[in-house]
């Protein structure tokens, strides 16, 4: 009997110490799972903070936006062995329009190349005025400046000519290259020289304009085209102008002689308006005449109504 009882409680102390095993393993197993989510979770916080932080850089406005070079000013063989027509165009925002055309003449004139053409222009986009008194009004613009410059620089200096463009900026808008060969522009000029000339102009005329053209193509092959267009955001500029309605009242007359030009002005429209009265005399006879036919037939008329 006793050692039946001893059989039983041995197997209930296994048997504990099994699940008591079993619960910790369970525990250890939920603990690492734990972990891990936590882990998860955090790499995902982590992403979108990352995604966040991403996406408020990419929309933080930029002050400038420029490339470091804009034209290699490296020349390949092929381009060196042949006589090349190069034209260049760039548009681009800075400051102001004045001062960084006057940084291209220096830069032109530094260069050996010389102005072709400028055109400097504030274009007035609206006009609000404000009244100060004393005939006087305040005018505030908003204006645009631009301005459009055309410069001829030696060809194997136009690279490094166009790259220094670059302090100037503050935003690159456009930028274009071309680089033709001399025989291809020469012919470009034959075409629309052909096209353009009269077909009753003289063999002796022709000539002249070919070889004119053949001496301005000459003179593109050792000179660069490049066409300079500067922008420069809307500013707002102040005037002080003349309010002439202003002035007109300010320096008119009194009360009391306008009041008195007024009665010379009332008696002046009734002498008027009897001349008038009396140059349509034809109109009160033929009234009269109107009337008394009317009075003389209406007798007779009574008459032939009745019967």
């Amino acid at each position: 009997m006793n050692n039946k009882l001893l059989t039983v409680l041995l197997a209930c102390l296994l048997s504990a110490g099994c699940a008591k095993k079993t619960e910790e393993a369970a525990t250890d197993a939920s603990s690492s799972n734990q972990d891990v989510q936590v882990a998860a979770e955090a790499k995902e916080t982590a992403d979108v903070a990352d995604a966040v932080a991403a996406n408020e850089s990419n929309t933080t406005p930029a002050t400038t936006d420029k490339p470091n070079v804009i034209l290699n000013t490296e020349v390949s063989q092929a381009e060196t062995s042949r006589r090349m027509v190069r034209e260049a165009s760039v548009n681009f925002t800075a400051k102001d329009v004045v001062k960084t055309a006057l940084e291209i003449d220096k830069l032109t004139f530094q260069a050996g190349g010389f102005i072709e053409q400028k055109n400097i222009n504030f274009d007035v986009l609206d006009t609000q005025s404000q009244k100060i008194g004393d005939g006087k009004i305040r005018v505030f613009e908003k204006v645009n400046p631009h301005a459009e410059i055309i410069v001829r620089v030696p060809s194997d200096k136009a690279a490094t000519y166009v790259n220094q463009l670059l302090p100037l900026m503050y935003f690159l808008n456009q930028q274009q290259y071309s680089a033709k060969r001399y025989e291809l522009k020469l012919l470009e000029e034959k075409i629309s020289q052909t096209q353009t000339v009269p077909s009753d102009t003289r063999r002796a005329q022709l000539g002249e304009i070919a070889r004119l053209t053949q001496l301005e193509v000459q003179d593109r092959v050792r000179y660069s085209t490049i066409s300079i267009s500067i922008i420069q955001p809307a500013t707002v500029r102040e005037k002080l102008d003349v309010d002439v309605d202003a002035v007109a009242r300010l320096n008119g007359d009194s009360f009391w002689k306008r009041a008195w030009n007024g009665v010379q002005y009332g008696w002046q429209f009734i002498l008027d308006l009897l001349v008038i009265l009396i140059t349509i005399w034809p109109l009160y006879l033929i009234i009269i005449v109107g009337f008394l036919l009317y009075r003389i037939t209406k007798p007779l008329l009574n008459k032939i109504f009745k019967i």
